[in-house]
């Protein structure tokens, strides 16, 4: 019912057409890559051609994702430093480089006011949200640094770029993310590595579809696409070329993508 309602809700346009060869012969780590946005870039990615690893808590979940593509599953705490060492190692064993890091994994966590969060509270949403991202790129940059070059593609959030009330936490560690992307763009830039940032606004997935406003206005009018939230394969697809050779002059940029709605 949810899927079909996304379908729907996204005009049909699911992207995960065979023959796209953007990717071909790339081999790609997509933390977060269980469900969600992470798994649309996986498969997205394993469309265009690359081999694709996907890493997160749940090994069972991570599985049936590594299935459907034909990819490998890698267990991973990525706040832990051991086990992102264990991820790249694992992706090396079995592809032999790493071409692609994608830093998906996330989220908001707690929804409190500022005074009301824990210490612990603010360290875990700072530690899932930037340390990964930190930890992530740093590893895969020292494969990439060997390779002469690669792509990391960061996934922020709006909330790092306006105001978060509601997720102090969450918009402070998003908004690091942009600038960390920033930094490393230009520290490794003479290693050929592109470091970029997607900050997608509210975004179709499953797990936020009773948020999602109506398609339709109150006349029956259909709402005009860029006012609706976007749907995951259109961060994929942005994904897919910051992956690609088409992006090669491109390293430190930010790129939102939301509705118009989210504008501020």
């Amino acid at each position: 019912m949810v899927s079909a309602f996304l379908a729907t809700y996204a005009g049909g346009s699911l992207r995960f057409e065979s023959g796209m060869s953007e990717l071909e012969g790339k081999v790609a780590i997509v933390t977060g890559g269980a469900g969600g946005i992470g798994s649309r870039i996986a498969r997205r990615f394993a469309n265009a051609g690359a081999k694709v690893v996907v890493a997160g808590r749940t090994l069972a979940k991570l599985e049936v994702a590594a299935r459907e593509i034909g990819g490998l599953a890698v267990a991973t705490d990525v706040t832990q430093s051991d086990q992102v060492d264990h991820l790249i190692a694992a992706t090396i064993d079995r592809f032999g480089t790493i071409d692609v890091m994608v830093n998906n994994a996330g989220g908001a966590m707690y929804v409190k006011q500022p005074e009301d969060l824990l210490p612990e509270e603010w360290n875990n949403a700072i530690a899932l949200n930037l340390t990964s991202v930190f930890l992530c790129s740093t590893a895969a940059a020292k494969v990439m640094k060997s390779n002469d070059g690669g792509r990391i593609i960061n996934v922020s959030s709006v909330a790092g770029i306006r105001m978060s009330p509601a997720f102090v936490h969450y918009g402070a560690a998003k908004a690091g993310v942009i600038n960390l992307t920033k930094s490393l763009a230009t520290l490794w830039g003479p290693h050929h590595i592109n470091v970029n940032c997607i900050a997608p606004g509210l975004t179709a997935t499953e797990g936020v579809a009773q948020w999602l406003p109506p398609t339709t206005d109150k006349n029956g009018a259909a709402v005009p696409p860029l006012e609706l939230p976007p749907d995951p394969e259109h961060v994929a697809d942005l994904a897919t070329f910051l992956a690609s050779d088409a992006s090669a002059r491109i390293s430190g940029e930010l790129f939102p993508i939301r509705a118009l709605t989210e504008l501020a």
